[in-house]
């Protein structure tokens, strides 16, 4: 599975300037949200592509979420009401699939009032993610709830939603849904990795099943940079924001700006934007450009080694380290 975010030249395509209407005059914050929501959208579909509406609910979860606490208080008009909105309107459904189509409208209404200054006109029910056919005589079907969790649980999107909370109080959480899930036998695979998980690795095993992902992170896991990475288009922003101060005080002759901007960036995202034991994609090849930078001769070889782990981020998917 394969993401591509482009960057081409010094600015980025997923972050053009959009002219700021009524709503969203005063929310400087507006063009790298746009750009944050193209990401999103894509890297959402290549979830769905994989069978997983849990897994593109994440994606889409942390792109509202992250939009709802850019556009806090009132400069960002109407924008943060209606995504919060819809984070209440996908807590409540009862499926996966459902809350991330209302995710979908969220980030719809939230484009439309950035670009157009009102809300979508209703002209027809949202349309149900579909997966391709599998054969030239077969029709397209839903997306399923899950890749991995999904068998003999039907309601494992609902499961996933209460084990979310405070994680010293994590062990409660599970102790509870073991129960449940004893007393009313099914989610036989989300039984057996719960009930064998040790108390250190236990919030590990939670994030697997809220992810879709397989708790035990394989080779592939580092070379997909989708995997267990819901924060990915919170990570392209940052880089492309990057890259947008950092080129030009490159061609201006700084390069030891540039690195700098470009270090502090790829920081950021490991300790602030990406989650403990997650990305692993995206962590291997930003640890990759700091260690050619530590050790290059240069601020400007080091500068380029740090826009070449950025660069195969933006560009994916991940190939051989040059």
């Amino acid at each position: 599975m394969a993401v591509v975010f482009v960057v081409v030249g010094l600015g980025c395509p997923l972050a053009q300037p959009v002219e700021a209407k009524e709503h969203t005059a005063s929310c400087p914050e507006l063009g790298g949200m746009i750009g944050r929501v193209r990401a999103s959208l894509e890297a959402a579909a290549g979830q769905r592509l994989r069978g997983s509406s849990l897994g593109a609910y994440q994606v889409l979860l942390s792109t509202v979420g992250s939009m709802v606490r850019d556009s806090a208080g009132q400069h960002c008009g109407a924008l943060g009401p209606t995504l919060t909105s819809a984070l209440h309107r996908a807590a409540t459904s009862s499926t996966a699939l459902d809350a991330s189509i209302e995710l979908d409208i969220g980030l719809d209404a939230a484009l439309s009032l950035a670009t157009e200054g009102h809300l979508p006109y209703a002209s027809a029910p949202p349309k149900v993610p579909m997966l391709p056919p599998m054969s030239p005589t077969s029709a397209p079907a839903p997306v399923g709830e899950s890749a991995l969790y999904a068998q003999d649980c039907p309601d494992l999107f609902k499961l996933t939603l209460q084990l979310d909370g405070p994680r010293q109080t994590l062990p409660a959480r599970v102790s509870g849904l073991l129960v449940d899930l004893g007393a009313h036998p099914r989610c036989g695979r989300v039984q057996r990795l719960l009930a064998t998980s040790s108390a250190s690795h236990l919030p590990h095993a939670v994030d697997s099943l809220r992810l879709d992902e397989p708790d035990e992170m394989s080779s592939a896991s580092e070379g997909d940079l989708l995997a267990r990475c819901p924060e990915l288009p919170l990570v392209v922003e940052k880089l492309s924001s990057a890259i947008e101060v950092g080129a030009p005080q490159y061609n201006a002759g700084d390069p030891a700006a540039c690195l700098d901007t470009y270090r502090s960036a790829a920081r950021a995202i490991t300790s602030e934007i990406v989650g403990e034991e997650r990305c692993p994609g995206v962590r291997s090849l930003l640890a990759t450009g700091l260690a050619r930078a530590e050790s290059a001769s240069s601020p400007n070889e080091a500068a380029w080694a740090m826009r070449r782990s950025f660069d195969a981020i933006l560009s994916g998917p991940i190939g051989p380290s040059p």
